[in-house]
């Protein structure tokens, strides 16, 4: 889940995106799992819900192991958009960090290869 206050807006990078409502200084841990707001479904699990919610839910999943369990963030980090120079971090399990400082209004972006095991499926990267 994001623990720094953010707000969702159009993006020029794709659809929407999360966007710093504050200054975020370098180093400030940004994102962290939550069992509360970040729910973990294995494949059996995900394959059993009715085909709309998979529908729903399947672009914002990722799996982190390979053959894993599949994870789903319920808050608006779910929105957070893919950059080949990100200004968070995510190559460590779990937590997120600002790679620099992060002005009001600027979009906060990840590398999804940093937290995906096979991003095969995704065109863009």
């Amino acid at each position: 889940m994001l623990i720094v206050p953010t707000y969702l807006e159009k993006s020029p990078i794709h659809g929407f995106g999360v966007f710093a409502k504050e200054f975020i200084p370098k180093g400030t841990k940004v994102w962290e799992f939550s069992p509360i707001f970040d729910i973990v479904l294995s494949e059996e699990e995900f394959a059993a819900l009715p085909p709309s919610s998979r529908a729903e839910i399947e672009i914002h999943l990722y799996q982190p192991e390979d053959g894993g369990d599949l994870y789903y963030e319920s808050t608006m980090g779910k929105y957070m958009n893919h950059s080949r120079s990100p200004n968070i971090d995510f190559s460590e399990v779990g937590v997120g960090w600002a790679t620099r400082d992060i002005e009001p209004g600027e979009e906060m972006t990840c590398d999804y290869r940093d937290f995906m095991a096979d991003v095969a499926h995704i065109d863009y990267l």
